[in-house]
């Protein structure tokens, strides 16, 4: 059980592993990102933020070395099981900068915010950071895929159909607007907290929405659905 089998085949490595990505937003620098431009037309309430990567830099991973936490007596007691022991620890993805491409692409998130990027020709594997709530969009122009995370925790509820709205204002606006094939909607195709993967296989990009949820205390399921 590695990182790099991860890296290779998200989807596949995580039929079989409990995997979520560090739940805490971070400045893209952390991933060798930077912001190219935003959008703010919408009195305050929310921005847009498109991502790319600085030159030279490139984003890796490293799985965090911790147990699963449970509760015993009123108190959180962290089992003493290592990432890479077994298909039930709990394996919590770190991100980094990177000097070497390893063909990652990751688009972070930002509370009350579309972020979005291109994949570009170089990508071999794409993921966002944790959803839980977020809506997640793929689309094509014509070879090139982009990718769009909407986030609207000021809104107060779980609403789909705010961050479909707040996610075709940013498409109208870029300068060739971007047919959208795939999404990933909170209580339509997770239910839990999750993230969004996607991999080239056979030239053609595939991608999956991965879903983990508490089934009880120190025991978690998870689901990988591949999205039409």
């Amino acid at each position: 059980m590695s990182i790099d089998r991860f890296v290779a085949d998200p989807a596949g490595y995580s039929k079989g592993h409990i995997v979520q990505f560090q739940h805490q937003a971070f400045p893209p620098s952390q991933a060798g990102m930077q912001v190219v431009s935003t959008m703010n037309n919408w009195g305050g309430q929310w921005t847009a933020e498109r991502y790319d990567r600085v030159a030279g830099q490139f984003t890796k991973f490293r799985f965090r070395e911790s147990g699963l936490q449970y509760f015993k007596k009123g108190k959180a007691v962290t089992m003493p099981t290592r990432v890479g022991k077994g298909s039930g620890a709990l394996h919590t993805v770190e991100v980094s900068q990177g000097a070497v491409d390893l063909g990652i692409r990751f688009l972070p998130w930002k509370a009350d915010t579309v972020t979005y990027m291109r994949l570009d020709p170089a990508a071999r594997t794409f993921f966002t950071g944790p959803i839980n709530g977020c809506s997640v969009y793929l689309g094509q122009v014509g070879a090139d895929w982009w990718a769009f995370h909407a986030n609207r925790n000021n809104a107060g509820v779980h609403n789909p159909a705010v961050k479909a709205a707040m996610t075709d204002n940013v498409n109208m606006r870029l300068p060739v607007p971007v047919r959208i094939v795939h999404a990933a909607i909170y209580q339509r195709d997770y239910n839990d907290l999750g993230f969004v993967c996607g991999q080239v296989k056979h030239g053609q990009w595939q991608f999956y929405v991965v879903d983990m949820s508490l089934v009880q205390v120190g025991k978690y399921a998870q689901t990988v659905r591949r999205l039409p």
